[in-house]
Formats: C-alpha cells, structure tokens, sequence
C-alpha cells in the first residue's frame, strides 16, 4: 500500500461558500444575541421601581412645598408673641410697672446703664 499524503487538498472558496460561511456565522451570533423581548422581562422591573421613585419624590416635594408654607419661622413667632402678650392683661401690668420703676430711678438718680438687666 501507498503511504497516504499527508497534505490536504484545499477547497476552492466560492462565492457561495462564502455565502454560508456568513450565515452560519449570523446564526450563531443571533443565537447568543439577547433579543427585545428578553431586555424587556430583565428591564421591566427597573422601570417600574423608576416611575415608582419618581412619583414618591413628587408626593415627598409636594408636602414638603405644604409644610414649609405652613412653618412659621421663630422671628416671626417671637413677634407675634410679643404683640399678643402686649395686648394682654399681664403685657399692660409690666408695662406699668416699668414706667413706674423708670420714675422711681429718675427720683433716686440712678443711671440706666447701672440698672440690673
């Protein structure tokens, strides 16, 4: 027996071959190619949870713009207490008494940068 050749012949490359070599190499990429449909059930989820944040940040800014339109700041307070307790029995009597003991001072000549706070 012959020895066989250890060279192989090499086929010709022809259009068509060319042809199907292309389509079995997209075959395989499509078959590891993610499709629409499969983004969609991974991406679904975080769309949701997305459109659910926004809506919280929207209900979250709307009662925060409400509590900070009903907040009343502490200067704004302390006036109207002042105001109110001027207005009442009690702001009238310290009234008094303070013009009174301003007399008094005048009286004994007591300076009012001496006076006790």
């Amino acid at each position: 027996m012959a020895p066989k050749s250890s060279t192989k012949k090499k086929k010709l490359t022809t259009l068509d071959g060319i042809a199907v070599a292309i389509q079995n190499d997209l075959r395989a990429i499509r078959k590891d190619m993610v499709t629409k449909a499969d983004l969609d059930k991974r991406f679904w989820p975080i769309e949701r949870d997305i459109k659910t944040l926004d809506t919280n940040v929207r209900e979250l800014r709307a009662d925060l713009r409400t509590n900070t339109e009903m907040m009343v700041s502490k200067a704004d307070l302390a006036e109207k207490l002042n105001e109110e307790f001027a207005q009442s029995e009690h702001g009238r009597q310290l009234k008094d008494v303070r013009r009174r003991v301003e007399i008094l001072e005048v009286k004994l000549g007591i300076k009012q940068s001496h006076r006790a706070a």
